[in-house]
């Protein structure tokens, strides 16, 4: 009963929420950084950017996007360059103009967790690769038919290419 009436009392901060999602994400693919690997750690997490290359899908969208509004079937794939808890880079073989992404990563077996993002910096790379850097704003939750649709637009693209 207590939880509840504090939950009254304190707002909640999406963004926050959302950097804590990225965070376990990050902290997964971390683990040869733990103290029984390397010695003793004072701190299992850092603030510092891991450069981890994920397969994601980037899902341009609004600033104000609801998941029954995001359009499943303009997914493009891309690469994580570095991830850290406000946010990721993310490379693509071709230039993105679009302000907002919700960008899915993979989390655990057959799971995926949902940002909506906001691009900061789009450059051009080498061998004409682009690094869009994203600030985190929210965790989405895709859930039932849209995470249905999803699956079935990955498997599509994938047994495509």
């Amino acid at each position: 009963m207590l939880e509840v009436v504090s939950k009254l009392f304190s707002r909640r901060d999406p963004r926050q929420e959302a950097k804590l999602g990225l965070a376990r994400i990050i902290s997964r693919y971390d683990m040869t950084r733990l103290s029984y690997e390397q010695g003793i750690s004072d701190e299992r997490r850092s603030r510092d950017e891991r450069y981890i290359a994920l397969g994601v899908w980037l899902f341009p969208c609004e600033a104000e996007t609801t998941p029954e509004e995001l359009n499943i079937s303009n997914g493009v794939p891309a690469v994580t360059y570095d991830l850290r808890s406000g946010g990721l880079g993310v490379m693509t073989p071709m230039f993105l103009n679009h302000k907002y992404f919700v960008v899915a990563v993979p989390d655990e077996a057959d799971s995926w967790k949902f940002f909506r993002c906001e691009v900061r910096h789009n450059s051009i790379k080498p061998g004409n690769w682009y690094l869009l850097g994203m600030q985190v704003d929210i965790g989405m939750a895709v859930e039932g038919a849209r995470r249905i649709e999803f699956k079935q637009h990955i498997s599509h693209i994938c047994a495509e290419g």
